[in-house]
């Protein structure tokens, strides 16, 4: 089960990464909107866009993790764009373990600069996780635009070559599925900005409850790289 699951995310991890608002596929975004102006829990959010919009609490190399619990409403106000993207990120609180926003300092785009400087494949990915982990992939396969600045990765954690990994960019945004259940890891990654991640974990029996098998907060599929 967990790599049919995989399967599907295979596909689904494409999403999101050309743009940052979530869709409307299970209510009509007018639907939404009226459950936000009914809903007096619901916070007004920014007006324009804030980056970086949660202080850090632990960093490494390559990645910072921010303070507070995601999926709390309070902390979701500070990283929702709007009042749709809001209610979609509280609706998705039902179905994911926890989530937590990670500011990333070396996005995929900047390690296929580097080797292709080199000559070399990318052959390692780092992954965040949450609360200060990591994921250590091998990359297997990689369709990568002659920009350098989109493309898909394929492969698996490092040491446990049942589990599989995908990562999607495209101009600074990434998006990111891990399925690995040899350690119980079930993680995804969603764009928020250039550089900023939502990464949740996810039960694995409630996401293929979902009617349609959809991954969690589904977006528009990017195009393939061209050749």
């Amino acid at each position: 089960m967990p790599i049919a699951l995989g399967a599907i995310l295979l596909v689904a991890v494409t999403v999101s990464v050309m743009n940052h608002q979530p869709d409307s596929s299970h209510e009509s975004p007018a639907t939404v909107r009226s459950k936000t102006s009914r809903d007096p829990q619901t916070p007004s959010t920014p007006a324009e866009v804030v980056l970086r919009p949660l202080p850090v609490s632990r960093s490494s190399a390559t990645h910072e993790w921010t303070e507070g619990d995601a999926t709390l409403p309070t902390v979701i106000e500070k990283i929702a764009h709007n009042p749709d993207e809001f209610v979609r990120l509280v609706e998705e609180n039902d179905r994911i373990k926890k989530r937590q926003l990670v500011y990333r300092t070396k996005p995929a785009w900047d390690l296929v600069e580097q080797a292709r400087a080199t000559g070399e494949p990318v052959r390692q990915l780092t992954l965040p996780g949450l609360d200060g982990q990591e994921v250590q992939v091998e990359v297997t396969s990689e369709n990568v635009d002659p920009s350098g600045l989109s493309g898909t990765f394929g492969g698996h954690v490092a040491g446990h070559r049942k589990s599989l990994v995908t990562l999607a960019f495209i101009h600074g945004r990434e998006a990111f599925t891990v399925v690995s259940p040899d350690d119980g890891v079930f993680l995804q990654g969603h764009p928020r900005e250039k550089g900023e991640i939502l990464v949740a974990s996810f039960d694995p029996e409630k996401y293929l409850t979902v009617p349609g098998a959809e991954s969690i907060k589904t977006l528009p599929v990017i195009p393939s790289p061209s050749k």
